[in-house]
């Protein structure tokens, strides 16, 4: 039997301690990449937002300036109600889903999925193209009616901008949920119906508490993609709604208050991370598990 000398000894004692610096050398030029479009842009928004006649002046004028507020208070509340709507609809997708094995299953999970691949400036113009001056459902109604399809279009404001959200937040939170039905023990469930519990009882006190995580980050993710959507937001309430992405773009492009411009993106910025480490601290995991 033969043995290692002592050179080899020595050799493979090297390539065992490069091996364990591997991951920190391949992991500059990823962290390289953070701090130049994360870091910079993110402690160049914070140096312009403290600029003023005190530090703290520009956040004052965020949550004192009617027009400032109505914007944050607006968004804040649209991405609740779109939240409310994607998830509440994605749960009951995602249970049927997640609970039955039918033909073409694939094909539908594909179609729910396939949204998410565009962009916010494709869904908007596909509301416009639905429910637009000359959409189709407004002519169609109009034919119907008899009257004029431009009065049923409900496109540029708050309608169209509401079905734009939810159709761009509606697949993520289904996919998020579904992951979490699927992983769903059943045994559970059969366990409470077996000692008395109606089928509400079971999904209250059994189903629910189980795919919470799921339910959590279908919120955070729709929340999220709500608050800091801007493309959808541009094409079908410029000039209608006053949200707090569109305030921002006005500013910097209109008024040029780079000051108060970078103090409202960090409020937003500040309100997301916030509800994704709620998220973090609630249920101790990743929002994308």
């Amino acid at each position: 039997m033969s043995t290692l000398s002592e050179d080899d000894i020595t050799w493979w004692s090297r390539v065992a301690a490069l091996e364990s610096k591997l991951p920190w050398a391949l992991s500059i030029p990823v962290g390289l990449l953070y701090i130049l479009f994360l870091g910079l842009p993110l402690l160049v928004l914070v140096s312009l937002s403290l600029e003023g006649q005190t530090p703290v002046a520009n956040y004052i004028a965020v949550f004192t300036n009617p027009s400032y507020r109505e914007a944050l208070l607006l968004s804040v509340g649209i991405s609740v109600l779109v939240t409310v709507i994607s998830v509440s609809l994605g749960l009951i997708m995602a249970y049927f889903i997640g609970r039955r094995e039918f033909p073409g299953k694939r094909m539908i999970v594909a179609i729910i999925s396939f949204p998410i691949s565009l962009p916010g400036i494709l869904v908007a113009w596909a509301v416009i193209v639905m429910i637009g001056r000359t959409g189709v459902l407004s002519q169609a109604v109009g034919f119907i009616t008899g009257t004029d399809p431009s009065n049923f279009s409900s496109a540029f404001g708050i309608v169209g901008l509401l079905i734009g959200y939810i159709y761009f937040t509606l697949p993520r939170a289904t996919m998020a949920l579904v992951s979490s039905v699927e992983k769903l023990d059943r045994t559970l469930e059969e366990s409470a119906q077996s000692l008395g519990a109606s089928k509400l009882e079971t999904f209250r006190y059994v189903t629910l508490p189980a795919i919470a995580p799921g339910i959590g980050s279908a919120v955070v993710l729709s929340f999220s993609v709500c608050m800091a959507a801007f493309g959808t937001a541009l094409l079908l309430a410029s000039g209608e709604v006053n949200i707090l992405p569109l305030k921002i773009y006005s500013i910097i492009l209109g008024t040029y208050d780079y000051g108060v411009g970078s103090a409202l993106a960090i409020v937003l910025t500040a309100i997301t991370v916030g509800v994704i480490y709620g998220y973090s601290q609630l249920f101790g995991g990743e929002i994308y598990e």
